[in-house]
């Protein structure tokens, strides 16, 4: 039989609060009545959720003339001498709870510097490239191999050095197009000399690029030969205050370049970064590429200037016309490429292309980073609603009375929502004392360089103000509401402690707070284990004690040298061994096509990366092999013909370790495989090992290695330096090759470590809110556990109440916190191909210390409660 008694529940009180508390009270009853009526209809209909979600929408639209409840009119005196006693007030009542504003001052403070250092970090990366006056039409050509997948990506920068010339003849939408290179080059002027990152460019350059010159003219500056501009930093290093113009300077290893401009230095937010810029047009290689008829090298960077008004899309439209004409390429051939148009203002944000150009930004730390600004932000906004109703009790005859005498709705939210936000405002000037502190360390971690300039950035200081007011009505909206909708009569009889002590609001935002925090915590330790498992895991080869030194394609004279340096070298007691390479074994760049089967079609080729070593690269490296034999001088055939694969290699091509040697494949001519190597790691832990050969180097070497022995290194060093500067005008720098190791994870590394550090913050910003909530509860419960005490209870028992309440709150956010947490670790860790597995004890060691840490932080307020007197506790407030 059914029940007709039974109750039909109702909206959320503060639903009904903020109705009445804006609406006419003539209209109140029958406006009630009807909302009600369309509640329970559509609770029949649906869900509790969206009941109350289509009431709150009901509410909102009868917020207009005739129904809404009008404003008081104030004469302007009045209006001052109010405010003001508002904000005296509030500050007394400041003032007088020291722990409450402690809390909240502190909370808030610490979440907008989060804010703040992340803002200006991201205000940095979105204005990269944005400072020329035309960035907004400045565009760069790159290209799509769609079977050439080189370290994980088919997509690449470089271009042909004809195309740049072709856009400007057959393209109408084009202004101006430029081809130019990033080349490191020794420049000498007198007796000095100077390694520097520089540009080598066509005449268009500054017509693409508009630099502020100091001296000399843009059109001209390029058109010349042997023509060299500097930036204004590097012309004062060399010249000091002498006019640089019209003079010599010597240009990689005896060529003369005469400097024809001065423009000033690119900014810091910049992707292309030079000292200087020397005229492409003197350049052997550029002129042979310039002279062919059918491009088949891609080695140069392609941009130009749109004309105003055109449309890129078009304009990409019309390049595999171009692209068809000079590559020489039919559709049958099954690696043909293709042109796409990319913006300057994209090219810091924009990853994942090979031989891109300038220091990469990562959109999705960016994001990270301000998730997780936002989430402390709102931690620190939830703290203060909790201590604020936690405190309302306090402050509720104050309300009480305000009403009694008269004392509207409106006038009581813009005092409570005016302490809100003059809370705010002092949390705004710690954040800032803060920020200016810390903006430099995080600056560091994340390679930038930031500073705080409020009187040069007046958006920040829109921002700023914008953020307390905004925190201000966030924190104290939800408080203000409840306070100034209480009943007078209610509140002077005292009817509403119990109401403020079991707000199942509050417990949800504790239950957010400590979700949030343990997840970001499980983060940290994931990253950090991750970071600890590679640093572990055996890669293949010995990399400590290994120094590495950079010899430039252009040092002819230590080429010349190297063997009898390398007899020196070798000769010195504290050095085990010396070899050249390529590339570094830590990562291996270069990659080209091999076949077991000569004459067999192109889509049977096999993608391998390849090293150029010495006869002493695998000894002085300790890569063991699997078959055959290394790499030796009594065998002259090893120079033209010899090879050896690595497993995967080997595997690839369908044979085993001991089937390899002897094999041949086809490369250059055919080759022979001499030996197989066991696996080892020659790329970052995000990919898998890829096949890989070795062929003696020829003369072809980017790197010397030098294993030295840990003792006397600085006399080692020196050593290296004195030998080094004597047989090459190059500057002799170097560095270990366990450095550089960890360079390759020096993204995610900052991620750990920028993460780490908003962990604690965050956890931070939730134990003082759990404090001081902590603190308001027992104040709140004084007269009971005097009782209590009188009846007996210990000081065990009084702790364990006052605990478990928030202890199981904390629990609740454990458990909400384990999936959420798993999925961020597990999404991160497909990046690697080499990563952990997260245990389930790494789960449950971080909540029991969680729950310990917060058990700690309520018993302290718990047991200063519990050894109270009695008698203190029963006396009236």
């Amino acid at each position: 039989m059914q029940n007709d008694n039974k109750q039909t529940p109702l909206p959320p009180k503060f639903l009904l609060r903020l109705f009445k508390g804006f609406c006419r009270s003539e209209y109140h009853d029958d406006i009630e009545g009807d909302l009600l009526e369309l509640f329970a209809e559509r609770l029949r209909e649906g869900t509790k959720v969206k009941a109350n979600l289509y009431l709150f929408f009901d509410i909102f639209l009868l917020f207009r003339p005739g129904i809404i409840r009008p404003i008081p009119k104030i004469h302007p005196h009045q209006s001052l001498s109010m405010y003001r006693n508002y904000f005296k007030i509030g500050f007394r009542s400041l003032l007088k709870q020291k722990l409450y504003t402690a809390i909240n001052i502190g909370g808030l403070a610490i979440g907008l510097t989060c804010f703040l250092i992340v803002f200006l970090y991201v205000q940095h990366e979105y204005t990269y490239d944005r400072f020329f006056p035309n960035s907004d039409r400045i565009y760069r050509i790159y290209q799509q191999q769609k079977e050439n997948f080189h370290l994980g990506s088919n997509y690449f920068a470089v271009t042909p050095a004809g195309l740049a010339s072709a856009m400007e003849r057959e393209l109408p939408e084009v202004q101006a197009a430029s081809t130019f290179q990033a080349r490191e080059a020794l420049l000498e002027y007198g007796e000095n000399s100077y390694l520097e990152q520089g540009v080598v460019a066509d005449p268009h350059f500054f017509e693409v690029f508009p630099y502020a010159f100091v001296e000399g003219v843009p059109a001209t500056a390029l058109s010349k030969p042997n023509s060299i501009v500097l930036t204004q930093s590097f012309s004062e290093k060399v010249f000091g205050n002498q006019d640089p113009v019209g003079k010599a300077m010597i240009y990689q290893n005896g060529e003369v370049y005469l400097v024809s401009g001065i423009v000033k230095d690119p900014p810091s937010t910049s992707s292309l970064q030079f000292s200087h810029v020397a005229s492409l047009i003197s350049d052997p290689d550029y002129k042979r590429e310039m002279e062919r008829e059918k491009w088949n090298n891609h080695n140069y960077f392609t941009f130009f200037a749109l004309k105003e008004h055109s449309d890129p899309s078009v304009l990409e439209s019309k390049l595999p016309e171009i692209y068809n004409k000079y590559s020489g390429l039919d559709d049958t051939y099954s690696n043909k490429g293709t042109y796409y148009v990319q913006a300057l203002r994209d090219l810091h944000l924009e990853t994942g292309m090979n031989a891109d150009l300038g220091s990469k930004g990562n959109i999705q730390y960016i994001r990270l980073f301000s998730l997780v600004a936002l989430l402390i932000l709102l931690l620190a906004c939830i703290n203060y609603t909790n201590l604020a109703i936690a405190r309302s009790m306090r402050r509720a005859k104050e309300v009480g009375i305000r009403k009694t005498i008269g004392a509207r709705f409106g006038q009581l939210m813009g005092q409570f929502l005016g302490e809100s936000v003059l809370i705010a405002g002092l949390s705004l000037l710690f954040s800032l004392v803060l920020t200016y502190f810390l903006l430099p360390v995080f600056g560091s971690i994340m390679g930038r360089s930031l500073e705080i300039h409020i009187q040069e950035n007046p958006f920040l200081l829109l921002v700023l103000l914008g953020l307390v007011i905004c925190v201000g009505l966030l924190a104290g909206s939800y408080p203000a509401l409840v306070m100034s909708s209480l009943k007078p009569i209610q509140v002077l009889k005292g009817k509403i402690r119990e109401r403020f002590s079991t707000s199942s609001f509050q417990k949800i935002l504790i239950i957010g707070q400590y979700a949030t925090s343990i997840a970001m915590i499980i983060g940290s330790i994931a990253i950090y284990q991750q970071f600890q498992f590679i640093k572990r895991k055996d890669l293949g080869y010995e990399k400590d004690h290994v120094l590495s030194i950079p010899i430039s394609f252009r040092d002819n004279q230590l080429r010349e040298s190297l063997a009898t340096l390398k007899t020196d070298w070798l000769s010195h007691p504290q050095i085990e061994g010396v070899s050249t390479s390529g590339t570094l074994p830590i990562y291996v760049s270069s990659s080209t096509t091999i076949n077991d089967d000569k004459g067999s079609p192109k889509d049977d080729d096999l993608v391998v990366y390849e090293n150029r070593v010495d006869y002493d690269f695998l000894d002085l490296y300790n890569i063991p092999l699997l078959a055959g034999r290394n790499f030796s001088p009594d065998f002259p055939t090893d120079l033209e013909k010899g090879y050896i694969l690595n497993e995967t290699a080997a595997k690839s091509l369908g044979w085993t370790a001991q089937e390899a040697v002897g094999k041949h494949f086809t490369h250059i001519g055919e080759e022979t495989v001499i030996g197989v190597v066991k696996d080892f790691h020659i790329h970052p832990m995000r990919m898998e090992i890829a096949p890989l050969m070795m062929l003696l180097n020829q003369g072809f070497y980017s790197f010397v290695s030098i294993k030295v022995r840990p003792d006397n290194l600085s006399q080692t060093l020196d050593f290296l330096k004195e030998t080094f500067q004597a047989n090459s005008p190059y500057p002799f720098e170097y560095s270990f090759l366990d450095a550089r190791f960890n360079r390759l994870y020096q993204d995610d590394q900052r991620l750990g470590s920028i993460l780490g550090f908003f962990t604690l913050l965050a956890f931070l910003v939730a134990s003082l809110g759990l404090f001081g909530l902590a603190a308001f509860s027992a104040t709140q419960r004084t007269k009971e556990i005097g009782i209590r005490k009188v009846m007996g209870a210990t000081v065990k028992h009084i702790v364990r109440m006052l605990s478990v309440d928030f202890m199981r709150l904390v629990l609740v956010g454990f458990l909400i916190a384990i999936p959420i947490a798993w999925y961020a670790i597990h999404t991160w860790l497909e990046g690697f191909a080499y990563g952990i597995e997260m245990k389930w004890w790494v789960f449950g060691l971080v909540g029991l210390s969680a729950m310990l840490i917060a058990f700690l932080t309520i018993s302290f307020q718990s047991i200063k409660a519990a050894l109270m007197n009695p008698l203190e506790c029963l006396v009236d407030e």
